[in-house]
């Protein structure tokens, strides 16, 4: 993972080594019973937000004002062949992080771009507000700063892209719908519901089987984590945060 030798004051190490996702998927591994546990649920919740929404920021803001600099002056390093669309992308710690910006001309404009990321902010919270047992997601914040929009996404642990652990990926695709997974009878089975409640019908893919048909877009990803057995769905829980401060 990178370090962030540019800036050893922005970034506080124990934000940098915490796992965000593990402490989020703690809120809801815990029981609760009578209106005081769900009180104290609620509180711990919305501390953990406020938190990452603090620490992300700061990330997003060291991203940006690093823009300036000749890139072998960053103190944060971009990802590389990581990914099609959307800007260069970043890992921070126990973040991933990318610009929203239409570097490789996909969306037409950044703006578009900057819109693409919003709706999958909308989305994200759609499918969370649905709360299908057994699906999770993790946290995300969208920042705009000096017109810039970075998106922060506490990472999960999954395996799909030769990382040395076995594939997690067992539904959808994380290669343009080159390939298409539908292999884990329980993530269909949790898909197919999230689509019913969301008025969506199974559908083929140009170019694959048309006997291989997703409730939703090919580039949505359900994993099944080796590491903690989660099914996690690859569409992630979402903040959304604005600073057009110029400092």
């Amino acid at each position: 993972m990178p370090v962030v030798q540019s800036c050893p004051d922005a970034l506080e190490d124990e934000d940098l080594q915490r796992v965000w996702n593990e402490d989020y998927q703690a809120l809801y591994d815990e029981p609760v019973f009578n209106p005081h546990e769900t009180k104290e649920a609620n509180a711990k919740q919305t501390a953990l937000f406020e938190e990452f929404k603090v620490f992300s920021f700061a990330v997003a803001h060291v991203l940006v004002h690093q823009l300036p600099k000749p890139v072998d002056q960053w103190g944060i390093k971009p990802l590389q062949g990581f990914g099609a669309a959307g800007g260069e992308k970043f890992i921070v710690g126990q973040l991933f992080c990318k610009f929203a910006r239409d570097d490789k001309g996909i969306y037409g404009s950044d703006e578009l771009a900057i819109k693409m990321a919003k709706n999958e902010i909308r989305n994200v919270n759609a499918v969370m507000q649905l709360g299908v047992h057994s699906l999770h997601s993790s946290l995300m914040a969208s920042h705009r700063i000096k017109g810039h929009v970075v998106i922060t996404t506490a990472i999960m642990p999954i395996s799909n892209r030769g990382d040395g652990h076995p594939p997690s990926l067992v539904y959808g695709s994380n290669d343009g719908a080159q390939t298409l997974r539908r292999s884990d009878d329980q993530m269909n089975d949790l898909v197919d519901r999230l689509a019913a409640q969301l008025g969506l019908a199974g559908h083929a893919v140009r170019g694959q089987a048309a006997d291989v048909k997703l409730s939703v877009g090919a580039d949505c990803e359900g994993h099944v984590s080796s590491e903690d057995g989660r099914y996690q769905y690859a569409v992630h829980m979402s903040l959304v945060c604005r600073d057009n401060a110029d400092h």
